[in-house]
């Protein structure tokens, strides 16, 4: 006998047999023992799986309903009568925790220390983007007024945007205003969403502060909070998508000042430097980061110092390019 967990599922979920090319950042995929995993970035490096976090797990003590059903959240807590992040390590130590068929041994991905590789005969299903945001719609009629005030303050065409976040599910809270919209875009249409996202959180009333941190794309409009997502509309446009990447150091640490910031707003955040210093002085150097928690942060002409990174040889079919991995956004820094 179904639940309301199974009548939602039907509605919103997607078999697995209609998921249509490589799997792409953002996506919420649903495993077969019931926990919600988070798709990252382009690089999928083993055939038939793809790199994420589990969001959420089935526990009989969660905290968090899903549709009647208890889970529990993997990247946030609540302390003191508020919402706290996990930091990226602790989450990576919880994986192996609740999953007993994870392998700690098995190497993780050279540029996403903090991730896991999840074969995709796992999952019974995943959450269309845009097939979520068109159920959220029959939902909720609020999402129906967020999505259509969203498309019409950064002028972007209803058709190319998504939903992610407990939406992709159809889970919305009364005291829950957060709008995780998907831009699927070119790289000049995204462009144009930022800068225009980038300008209103100069407005003091839009500002966002969440986890103890200033969000710089991130912006309140109307009562709602838009938390954006940016896919390329054009994989070839990504830069790790089918990327050989071989490690040469293991630790490393400089400073550079940002040249091309066009990726600093996906996921990963790539940043393209000059001037560098330190460990790969005289050399031109991408710097790559899969914490989602600082995109946006780091722009054109900033200075910036990390450490602890991964030297790099990436090949993704303009020849081979040196770069640095790292894993956390304490490891990076404006100088």
């Amino acid at each position: 006998m179904s639940d309301k967990f199974d009548q939602v599922m039907e509605k919103f979920l997607q078999p697995m047999s209609k998921l249509a090319g490589p799997v792409k950042d953002s996506v919420y995929f649903l495993r077969r023992d019931g926990c919600f995993v988070f798709s990252h970035g382009y690089y999928h490096p083993t055939p038939g799986e793809f790199i994420g976090k589990i969001i959420y797990y089935p526990t009989p003590d969660g905290s968090v309903d899903i549709w009647g059903r208890p889970y529990e959240a993997m990247h946030k807590a609540w302390r003191d009568g508020e919402h706290v992040a996990i930091l990226n390590d602790v989450q990576i130590v919880r994986h192996y925790e609740i999953d007993a068929d994870l392998d700690p041994n098995r190497p993780r991905p050279l540029v996403a220390d903090y991730t896991i590789e999840f074969p995709l005969r796992d999952f019974v299903g995943y959450f269309d983007p845009h097939h979520s945001l068109e159920r959220c719609r029959e939902l909720h009629p609020v999402v129906g007024e967020w999505v259509d005030r969203t498309a019409a303050l950064f002028d972007f065409p209803v058709e190319k945007m998504g939903v992610t976040g407990s939406l992709a599910y159809g889970k919305i809270e009364e005291d829950d205003m957060d709008f995780d919209v998907i831009f699927t875009g070119s790289l000049e249409e995204n462009a144009r969403v930022i800068e225009r996202l980038q300008e209103l959180a100069q407005v003091p009333d839009r500002r966002v502060f969440e986890f103890g941190k200033y969000w710089p794309i991130r912006i309140w409009h109307e009562g709602y909070l838009i938390c954006p997502f940016f896919v390329y509309e054009n994989l070839d446009d990504a830069p790790l998508f089918q990327a050989r990447v071989e490690e040469i150091r293991e630790s490393v640490a400089g400073e550079g000042v940002v040249a091309d910031d066009t990726h600093s707003c996906y996921l990963p955040i790539v940043l393209d430097l000059e001037e560098v210093a330190g460990d790969c002085a005289g050399q031109a150097l991408r710097l790559i980061c899969y914490d989602g928690s600082i995109r946006g942060e780091y722009r054109r002409g900033d200075r910036i110092r990390f450490s602890g990174g991964r030297l790099l040889e990436i090949e993704a079919g303009n020849g081979p390019e040196k770069a640095v991995a790292i894993d956390f956004h304490k490891q990076l820094e404006r100088v």
